[in-house]
């Protein structure tokens, strides 16, 4: 395509993007709603990689790719719309506060008990055939059965954790540290980055940590030396190799890499005319698999793309949001499952307005994190998606049982609010 037309698909784009933003703005009278948390993270990301295409190795970035998120991002916003102007013509609120400043002691006891319990299972594997920091060592701990399960629950905990630490609530490092520890072991950035991010999301929508130009570096910072001490656990610690510049700028370029394989991998596949096409129950992968387990019938669904493209300084299978969502769908599908996950989001928004406490909010924030990270993939074909919820749910079953007035203020110092 010529370089006009090129531009004209950037621009069309970014005026999009824009408008659709500002009528989100007027909409919901927030920022924090899942169509935002969509399009901000990947516009930044789709300019990093039209910056970087064609040089130092990168592929030439192929245009008409942008072409997929215009298209789903209006489709995603009908029901945005729809739900807003129920609540506006109802003269309903459009938002609330979460109601705890920080969690019941049930759950730091709770807590301590699935830190204590990642505590014995990190020293049974210490000095097993598996070394720390690998992929095979994670996998060990807290991969799959009793223990993948433990560590989806720590998810909603850490990110609970992160939005409850405060001044006089310093000793909660005691369960973030940990907990963020075993994320770490699990070698898996993305679940590393989206409860911290749903955290870290939480305490600015209660004003518990104000939005500036330093919290903005602080997270960047936070998000590289994340990456920086993955890399140096697999090549200095598993591979066993000295850590000198060499190292730091393949770890650098790798970052680089990481953080536009999503765009660069759709813009190679649309190029090829999508040679990895496949079947719409990979989209259901989850609930394929878990009636497939129940009826015995079919073999388990992989989400993983098996189709890897060099984007210039390494492999990527990864399509971004809309990108993986197109290959595995036809027009009709397309659409339907845009409205479907977007009408559910907006449910769950509504959850937060109706039931205003922590457990509702934590699942909603995480879901939206996914949906941050549309910029690399399309997280909604992994059990965490249902999981994580289900399990906020059970949290705030419980809190109920044990608690029996939920009228004032939750404290740590008290047993219940």
């Amino acid at each position: 395509m010529s370089d006009f037309q090129n531009i004209l698909i950037l621009f069309t784009f970014f005026v999009e993007a824009a408008v659709l933003l500002y009528l989100e703005l007027k909409a919901w009278k927030s920022l924090y709603t899942p169509l935002v948390f969509l399009i901000l993270p990947y516009a930044i990301v789709l300019l990093i990689s039209i910056a970087i295409s064609g040089n130092f190795g990168f592929v030439e970035f192929y245009y008409p790719s942008i072409l997929l998120w215009n298209v789903g991002l209006l489709v995603f916003a009908i029901p945005s719309y729809f739900f807003s102007f129920v609540l506006h013509r109802a003269n309903l609120p459009l938002n609330s506060k979460i109601s705890e400043p920080v969690m019941p002691q049930w759950l730091v006891i709770l807590s301590l008990g699935v830190v204590a319990l990642f505590l014995w299972r990190f020293r049974s594997l210490s000095g097993g055939a598996d070394v720390m920091g690998s992929h095979e060592f994670g996998d060990a701990l807290c991969g799959d059965g009793f223990w993948g399960h433990l560590r989806q629950l720590s998810l909603p905990i850490l990110m609970i954790a992160i939005y409850s630490v405060d001044k006089q609530h310093k000793w909660l490092w005691l369960i973030i540290i940990p907990l963020f520890g075993v994320a770490l072991l699990y070698q898996v950035l993305g679940w590393i980055i989206i409860p911290c991010l749903g955290g870290v999301v939480m305490r600015l929508y209660t004003g518990k940590t104000k939005l500036n130009t330093s919290l903005f570096l602080y997270v960047i910072l936070g998000g590289s030396l994340v990456f920086l001490v993955s890399y140096v656990i697999s090549i200095v610690v598993v591979a066993e190799n000295d850590l000198d510049n060499d190292v730091f700028i393949f770890i650098f370029k790798n970052f680089v890499h990481y953080l536009t394989s999503g765009t660069l991998g759709l813009s190679v596949d649309m190029e090829l005319g999508f040679p990895d096409a496949g079947s719409f129950e990979v989209i259901w992968a989850p609930i394929v698999n878990i009636i497939n387990v129940i009826t015995g019938n079919g073999d388990i669904v992989s989400p993983v793309n098996p189709l890897y493209y060099n984007t210039g300084l390494n492999m990527t299978n990864v399509r971004t949001f809309f990108g993986t969502l197109y290959i595995y769908t036809n027009a009709i599908e397309f659409f339907m499952y845009i409205l479907l996950s977007s009408t559910l989001m907006y449910l769950l928004k509504l959850m937060t307005i109706k039931w205003n406490n922590m457990y509702v909010y934590t699942a909603y924030f995480f879901e939206c994190g996914l949906l941050a990270m549309g910029w690399f993939e399309f997280y909604y074909f992994h059990l965490v998606v249902f999981e994580l919820p289900a399990i906020a749910f059970g949290l705030w079953l419980v809190d109920k049982i044990l608690c029996s007035k939920k009228d004032t203020p939750v404290q740590i110092e008290t047993q219940c609010p």
